[in-house]
């Protein structure tokens, strides 16, 4: 029990009022007692109040006892969510990274076979036949493969992107399209990136 608070002696002081107020009136009356039984109510008046104080007491130390716990335990879970998103964060990153690399990797061999094949046909008829009799059928297949073949994000993604440009939420696209919203922010980075390497 904590006897160093204001509000103890306080009580204290009031608990000897009331006990001094009931003394007075039985010695008017000319029944007062023996100065032993004085004193022996007064103490079980303050063995009563020590208790009452002591069981507040406790029951003060048990509400905040659980109220830091409770604080602990959502901190803690706070902190947790927190690193579960920074991790994620990450992961996104480096597969945006890994995506834009492989992309311009692939970018960069679709050109590359798409030149191929028009200088191999352009050598061999000169080399072997006249150039009055090549065939230009051959060629146009093959540029019109190589158009046909990357299709940029847009394209491939025209719903999201119609969803987006008329004002919709990353959340509202990803529960239309039953996709998740880091997928989603991962394409629309992806063809931002794109319009600027085209640019």
């Amino acid at each position: 029990m904590q006897l160093d608070q204001p509000w103890v002696y306080i009580v204290l002081v009031g608990l000897l009022i009331v006990v001094y107020a009931k003394i007075i009136p039985r010695k008017s009356e000319g029944a007062a007692k023996p100065d032993g039984a004085i004193v022996k109510e007064m103490e079980q008046a303050m063995d009563h109040l020590a208790m009452e104080l002591e069981e507040q007491n406790k029951a003060l130390i048990e509400l905040f006892s659980g109220t830091k716990h409770t604080y602990e335990e959502h901190t803690a879970k706070l902190t947790s969510r927190v690193e579960t998103l920074e991790k994620q964060c990450q992961e996104l990153r480096h597969e945006l990274g890994r995506l834009t690399f492989s992309e311009e990797q692939r970018r960069l061999s679709l050109q590359a076979d798409a030149s191929k094949p028009g200088e191999a046909l352009g050598a061999s008829a000169g080399a072997a036949v006249s150039p009055a009799y090549t065939e230009p059928a051959a060629p146009d297949k093959q540029t019109e493969a190589a158009n046909k073949a990357p299709m940029n994000m847009k394209e491939r993604y025209g719903e999201l992107f119609g969803l987006y440009e008329s004002g919709k939420s990353t959340d509202y696209i990803a529960k239309k399209l039953g996709m998740n919203k880091g997928e989603i922010s991962l394409i629309l980075q992806l063809a931002k990136q794109e319009e600027r390497s085209n640019a």
